[in-house]
């Protein structure tokens, strides 16, 4: 080429841009992490499926006539109504896996029986044609701890390797892709006027706040303002992947989700905890520099080498 001639753009770059952004995703995704913030993430996953398993009355189940069992999902093939016995067991299975992972004995297989306890309990739940919403997100993101590498028994809590550092970076990817499809399907069903009519005023008009009809009519009497809390909570879950990218942000995030659901609770009475507690266990531990003496203290625990 000479001086003269004009430079010419690789024709395989443009092709080799979005090869580009997804390598770089999968390298910052499989990047090593530390021993002690898988440690983190696994076991507070772990306590909030404890929670939701020790605080319902899952023997309700038994309660629902048997032609309210629909085939929604693969639980509504078994046979109906099932035993409260056969409840309990399940909840006590739950509850015995997630002890084993808080005391570090077989943490692998205590998520593993934690996890599918309680799928199988609000499918069994939501096995009347409804999807229970309150879990979904708990469950989502158990899923990825499924496929995790628990750092074993005596590994220093410092100890970098990639199979330490995918797993709560991918639980970080579930809580915002759930987040943003959230939101996603608002905008699908109503478009802007999810945000722009009185679509929240009468939803507001139909729930049942703990505080009483009034705290719902103070807003739901004023179209501008329920429009405000409609635009604040599909605002936070389109942008949720754009929280949780940034460490600093994350824990804002939690916070944010706690203000949103909790604003949910207290004018439908609907009740998200599980939501709060599941965004807070993955985006806080995630929002500390490595290294954090808050979040080192849980990844120290149980992790000492056994003296002999």
């Amino acid at each position: 080429m000479t001086a003269t001639e004009p430079a010419t753009a690789d024709p395989t770059a443009r092709r080799r841009g979005p090869r580009a952004l997804l390598a770089a995703v999968d390298v910052r995704l499989t990047a090593p992490g530390p021993a002690y913030r898988l440690r983190a993430v696994h076991t507070l996953v772990a306590l909030v499926v404890g929670l939701r398993l020790a605080t319902r009355d899952w023997t309700a189940i038994a309660d629902r006539p048997a032609v309210l069992t629909t085939h929604a999902n693969l639980a509504g093939w078994l046979p109906a109504p099932l035993p409260p016995g056969a409840l309990v067991a399940l909840q006590l299975a739950g509850l015995l896996g997630v002890v084993l992972v808080v005391v570090r004995r077989l943490p692998h297989v205590g998520f593993v029986l934690a996890w599918v306890c309680y799928a199988a309990l609000t499918a069994l739940w939501g096995a009347s044609g409804k999807v229970m919403h309150n879990d979904v997100l708990t469950v989502t993101v158990g899923v990825v701890l499924l496929f995790a590498s628990v750092p074993p028994r005596g590994t220093p809590p410092d100890a970098r390797a990639v199979r330490w550092g995918w797993p709560p970076r991918a639980a970080l990817a579930v809580l915002a892709t759930v987040y943003l499809l959230t939101g996603v399907q608002k905008l699908r069903h109503s478009g802007p006027d999810w945000v722009l009519s009185d679509n929240l005023a009468w939803v507001l008009r139909q729930g049942s706040s703990p505080f009483g009809p009034e705290l719902t009519h103070l807003v739901a009497d004023r179209v501008w303002l329920a429009q405000l809390f409609a635009a604040g909570a599909l605002l936070l879950e389109l942008t949720a992947p754009v929280w949780l990218a940034v460490r600093r942000t994350r824990a804002p995030f939690a916070l944010a989700v706690l203000v949103m659901h909790g604003s949910i609770w207290a004018f439908l009475g609907l009740d998200y905890s599980a939501w709060v507690l599941t965004a807070a266990a993955v985006a806080v531990p995630m929002s500390l520099a490595d290294g954090h003496r808050w979040v080192g203290l849980l990844g120290r625990l149980r992790s000492r080498p056994v003296q002999t």
